[in-house]
């Protein structure tokens, strides 16, 4: 899982179509009534400075929305921030446009067979990188081949929608075999499994950006604007180290008249209530993620944005772990959580209790129903029955010998500074322990730790968020695939990987698809890597005076387009 955990709707329908800082990143989270001065205080600025405005336009915006990055190779980002980062200075074949749609980006024409396995795509003249140089289709079969076979790469199993891709994941066919390759500078020839129709929406995501291969060889090229070369709107200018990143628009972009932010600032803070405090000082004008401790407060005012953009909070529990790899102990432990309490009274907003793994909102075969409604919900989370969910509970680790919660080791959720988190965690630990007798701690490390932490399995339970990449249940199912690394459990399953290489087969409308998939979320609620807790909506604060900016339903912020002329 991802932390990826964030507004415009990215629908299959539409793939057709200045320099401060954010404050002390150490300050803490504001009191209740300065608050409550800070947000009338950013609302009568913002009035006494609408008359300035078209002087102000250009100036460059300053956004907060996460911790220091370890990287913006594009394989390697790990969540909506760094993916954020990446669609601000690369493309791929597709981007999104400042109207939210999906439309060709590096590409300016694409061709597809009549059974629309093949794709032709033909690059734009005037795709030029940062240095100048052309933006050939041997950068794309680069990064494609590269980035399938690097072993941190994030989201890399949606290379398995290529023909070859699954035996090349797994390493039982060369990288050479995957379905990409370039016919002569300007042609890119993708060749899939199987229908997609979402294929334009996977071809936004950062696995699929091009990279120069000269460039990648580079010590920290990722991190130094002197070697980072990036072919999108924008690109870095300066990385202040634990402070913030800092981008230019591009002059070499081949549509830089679209690039409304001459320039971007993005301050670097993992302490969502120091994000907010900046925010309301003034010193920032786009935060995300938000403190879970104004969450009421935050919904009142006039600048929140709830996206459509929908997640998965969910546990992950680790396979190594000698007590949670007996599937009785995490049947009991999903059973004693109440859902509903978690949704609403524990973070005070009103969040969709998660009674499966996908969130509502996927159509079903032949597009005609929810996939969600026609699944139906695998946790409870009726307050009703909370009670019965106990007593099984209760029984289930009686039968596994930790009655009453005896014998049974302290248990240790590790998370990412976040309130949201801490806070969810804290109520899951204590109807734990009130219900089951069973001692749990929260373990709460920076966002580096915490990523190290899952990378290497050195946890017993961690919290996070399965982001929506895509308009299609399987962006969400994808997550727990053996070559993903959001997978972080070590979760192997034979039969929940046989219903998703079958889906990776089928055409994407096909009945038989949606059968696989429907069986691959069951496989995963029985067997229980992961339990979901609540599904959440993207949320931001956004000054009035900025407009442009918008979270996508994929995760992704964008920011080329940001301007402050109102609306």
């Amino acid at each position: 899982m991802k932390i990826r955990m964030t507004a415009i709707l990215l629908a299959a329908s539409l793939t057709a179509a200045a320099l401060s800082g954010c404050g002390n990143p150490g300050s803490q989270p504001v009191s209740s009534a300065v608050h409550s001065a800070a947000v009338s205080s950013r609302t009568a600025s913002s009035a006494a400075q609408s008359a300035a405005q078209e002087l102000t336009a250009n100036t460059a915006p300053n956004v907060c929305i996460g911790a220091e990055p370890a990287s913006l190779d594009p394989a390697l980002s790990t969540g909506p921030d760094t993916d954020s980062y990446c669609a601000a200075a690369f493309e791929g074949l597709y981007k999104v446009n400042a109207a939210g749609q999906v439309v060709l980006g590096q590409a300016e024409k694409a061709a597809c067979s009549a059974d629309k396995k093949v794709w032709t795509f033909t690059l734009r003249s005037d795709a030029k990188w940062s240095d100048g140089k052309p933006v050939k289709a041997e950068d794309f079969v680069f990064a494609w081949r590269r980035n399938a076979r690097m072993a941190d790469a994030e989201e890399k199993e949606l290379f398995a929608y290529l023909k070859n891709g699954t035996a090349v994941l797994n390493g039982t066919m060369d990288v050479a075999a995957l379905g990409v390759s370039a016919p002569n500078a300007r042609t890119l020839k993708v060749t899939l499994n199987a229908e997609c129709d979402f294929l334009p929406q996977l071809l936004v995501r950062p696995i699929f950006m091009p990279l120069r291969k000269d460039i990648v060889g580079k010590k920290n090229w990722d991190r130094n604007p002197n070697t980072f070369v990036c072919n999108g709107p924008m690109k870095m200018a300066r990385w202040n180290v634990k402070s913030n990143i800092i981008y230019d628009r591009s002059n070499t972009y081949y549509h830089k008249s679209a690039v409304t932010a001459s320039c971007l600032t993005c301050t670097l803070s993992e302490d969502d209530g120091a994000r907010l405090s900046a925010y309301d000082n003034n010193e920032t004008e786009f935060i995300s993620p938000l403190p879970v401790k104004y969450y009421a407060r935050i919904r009142e005012r006039g600048d929140f944005l709830e996206g459509n953009a929908a997640s998965t909070l969910c546990l992950q529990f680790s396979a190594k772990d000698t007590v949670l790899s007996d599937v009785q102990v995490r049947q009991a432990l999903s059973l004693a959580i109440d859902r509903d309490a978690l949704a609403v009274s524990a973070t005070g907003m009103r969040f969709s209790a998660a009674g499966a793994f996908v969130p509502s909102g996927f159509t079903d075969a032949g597009h005609k129903n929810d996939f969600r409604k026609t699944g139906g919900t695998y946790f409870a989370s009726s307050a009703s029955g909370y009670e019965a969910n106990v007593k099984h509970a209760q029984s289930l680790l009686e039968q596994a010998g930790y009655s009453d919660g005896k014998n049974l080791p302290q248990l240790t959720i590790s998370i990412p500074i976040s309130t949201l988190y801490e806070t969810v965690a804290g109520a899951v630990a204590n109807m734990w322990k009130s219900k089951l007798g069973i001692n749990c701690k929260i373990e709460q490390l920076s966002y580096s730790a915490y990523r190290n932490a899952c990378k290497k399995g050195n946890f017993q339970i961690t919290m996070g968020e399965l982001i929506t990449a895509y308009d299609d249940p399987s962006s969400i199912l994808e997550q727990f695939a053996v070559d993903s690394r959001l997978n972080q459990s070590g979760w192997k399953d034979s039969s929940f990987m046989k219903q998703m290489e079958k889906a990776r087969q089928c055409s994407t409308a096909s009945a038989e698809r949606f059968q696989a998939l429907h069986a691959a979320e069951k496989r995963l609620s029985e067997t229980l890597p992961a339990v979901p807790l609540i599904f959440l909506p993207s949320m931001s604060l956004r000054d009035s005076n900025l407009n442009g900016v918008f979270t996508a339903e994929n995760g992704i912020t964008y920011f080329a387009y940001a301007n402050r002329f109102s609306g």
